[in-house]
């Protein structure tokens, strides 16, 4: 039984399209990638047998997403004060506005409100949330000596 797919996918100014046609047991990709700026960025055919498809899918998903990593114009958002060392004041203010929220609030979305208003990463603010003993993962809670101590952080109040 013969078929023949296609796709097609836009990214950024670069449209993508894959033809997939199989045949007697046989298997073709046809990739072509264009650009109005760039002209020919992708092109390319792989041949297989149909039996090999999985196997081959497994193992070009961790190619190109082991390439995809090393992609020099792939901008990383990062936030404008990361890095930037924490203040005294600065860690009595989230504690103090960690407590505002209820504990119905998802944390994540609290966590991402306070990255926000502080040009940081939610990651930097979860991890910093358990430094000055608040519990991150739920709102408005503080983390209990025991807890703290348990977590490493000997102290769980400033």
């Amino acid at each position: 039984m013969a078929f023949t797919l296609e796709h097609t996918a836009t990214h950024r100014t670069t449209t993508y399209r894959l033809t997939v046609t199989a045949d007697e047991g046989q298997l073709t990709l046809d990739l072509h990638g264009s650009s109005e700026t760039e002209g020919v960025v992708a092109d390319g055919t792989i041949r297989l047998p149909v039996s090999g498809t999985a196997e081959t899918a497994r193992l070009l998903t961790r190619a190109l997403t082991a390439a995809g990593a090393f992609d020099s114009t792939r901008k990383r958002g990062t936030a404008p004060n990361s890095h930037a060392p924490w203040t005294q004041d600065q860690d009595t203010a989230l504690r103090a506005d960690w407590q505002t929220y209820q504990e119905t609030t998802p944390a994540t979305t609290a966590i991402r409100e306070l990255a926000t208003a502080r040009q940081r990463s939610p990651g930097s603010i979860r991890a910093r949330l358990s430094r000055i003993g608040c519990d991150p993962d739920v709102p408005g809670r503080l983390l209990t000596p025991e807890t703290a101590e348990l977590i490493g952080r000997t102290t769980p109040a400033r």
